[in-house]
């Protein structure tokens, strides 16, 4: 084996572009890809008595950032005066990497990151209204947002 030949197309009728690993080294890194995009990518062996066969096509999605949140829901929980319970449902979209979430409350700029799709805040000031941003994040980067209010009980 003196190295290998890879072929790499976006979708599924896209042009085959091709690139040649470095001696018999089994890895390729491939550049410049479309986040969120499916490829397709084969493989063939090159050695002295010429090119094997292609391998069986492999579709693959590069990653991309998060969608965004849904079904906010912030609410005292019962009995509390000074406390807000902040819920959300994680994107459907992930992005194909790990998701976690940066929660803003607005009145003081205070926020947390968190993997977990919920976060109850106490200490706050009685019969006060709240607007809460949770941002969907993973490694390339956030995602989208969703923003609601919610208001704590008077005391």
């Amino acid at each position: 084996i003196t190295s290998y030949k890879i072929q790499y197309r976006r979708g599924t009728s896209g042009i085959w572009m091709e690139r040649t690993s470095n001696g018999n080294t089994r890895m390729v890194t491939l550049v410049n890809l479309q986040l969120g995009t499916m490829y397709q990518v084969r493989v063939r062996v090159v050695s002295d008595l010429g090119d094997g066969a292609w391998s069986n096509v492999v579709n693959k999605t590069t990653f991309n950032v998060p969608g965004a949140p849904t079904n906010l829901i912030i609410s005292p929980p019962s009995g509390s005066c000074d406390r807000l319970m902040v819920t959300w449902t994680a994107p459907t979209n992930t992005g194909g990497l790990p998701v976690k979430y940066r929660v803003y409350r607005s009145s003081d700029k205070i926020h947390s990151n968190r993997a977990t799709t919920s976060t109850t805040w106490s200490g706050l000031t009685t019969n006060t209204q709240y607007t809460v941003r949770v941002v969907a994040f993973n490694d390339l980067g956030d995602g989208g947002e969703v923003t609601g209010t919610g208001r704590t009980r008077p005391q």
